[in-house]
């Protein structure tokens, strides 16, 4: 189960990724977002950390993934996750 809600939630990801914007973020410090998606009453939370290089790690149940930004602005990524999932 653990996996189908890693897969779903990466799947978001990717899908919001194509629609990204460019980059204007130009801070040095860590920035970390955490979204809560519920499907089917399963709810799943990611931990999404701009690593500062045009990638962004996402982590859900201590497994991570790297999604590449493609020139978009991590708090673009950040937006269009928060379109299908909480983001605090």
């Amino acid at each position: 189960m653990k996996k189908i809600l890693f897969l779903t939630s990466l799947m978001i990801s990717l899908a919001i990724l194509t629609l990204s914007c460019s980059s204007d973020d130009d801070s040095s410090s860590p920035n970390c977002t955490t979204c809560t998606t519920s499907v089917f009453n399963i709810t799943a939370s990611t931990e999404y950390c701009d690593n500062r290089d045009g990638t962004v790690t996402a982590t859900t149940d201590g497994e991570s993934e790297t999604i590449d930004l493609e020139g978009g602005s991590f708090n673009a990524f950040i937006g269009r996750v928060g379109l299908l999932a909480d983001c605090n």
